[in-house]
């Protein structure tokens, strides 16, 4: 099965200029746009949020090179839901680097689909090794831009 992350990520749920001071204000500006293009249920905010926090804990979902990739399995999503949030002064997501994050893609999926939730975080992880790719992403101003980003992205990772 072939991922295609354009089925995935919605004009509404890319952020741009993310200004956020610590992962849960990530989180909280990230989910109401989730909530806003109808992906998640506003009754679930909360619930979301919590898992969200409780992952972190468990250590930094920050991997280096100025990306985190925010994910839990959840059984109030019934499909995989992304939101991409670019940040150009980034924000602390105590990475292991020590570097600020500029790109955050969160990952919610339902707690049956471990096998597609694993299989979108590493198609995710190769997409975004590329350094010079994170870089343009940070510096898109558009949702064409980063439509066209990814879907360039995605044919090099596959």
């Amino acid at each position: 099965m072939d991922i295609n992350i354009l089925d995935y990520v919605k004009k509404d749920t890319v952020i741009f200029g993310l200004k956020a001071k610590n992962k849960k204000a990530v989180f909280t500006i990230m989910l109401d746009a989730l909530i806003a293009s109808k992906q998640i249920a506003s009754k679930n905010k909360a619930s979301i949020l919590k898992t969200l926090l409780k992952r972190e804990e468990m250590g930094s979902t920050a991997i280096g090179g100025r990306i985190a990739f925010p994910h839990a399995r959840i059984d109030v999503v019934k499909d995989i839901v992304l939101c991409v949030a670019i940040s150009q002064e980034g924000i602390d997501f105590d990475s292991l680097d020590q570097d600020a994050v500029n790109v955050i893609i969160l990952l919610l999926s339902n707690q049956k689909d471990a096998g597609l939730h694993l299989k979108m975080l590493a198609f995710l992880a190769r997409m975004l090794r590329d350094k010079y790719f994170v870089q343009q992403l940070k510096e898109a101003k558009t949702h064409t831009e980063v439509f066209a980003l990814l879907n360039k992205q995605q044919q090099a990772a596959r």
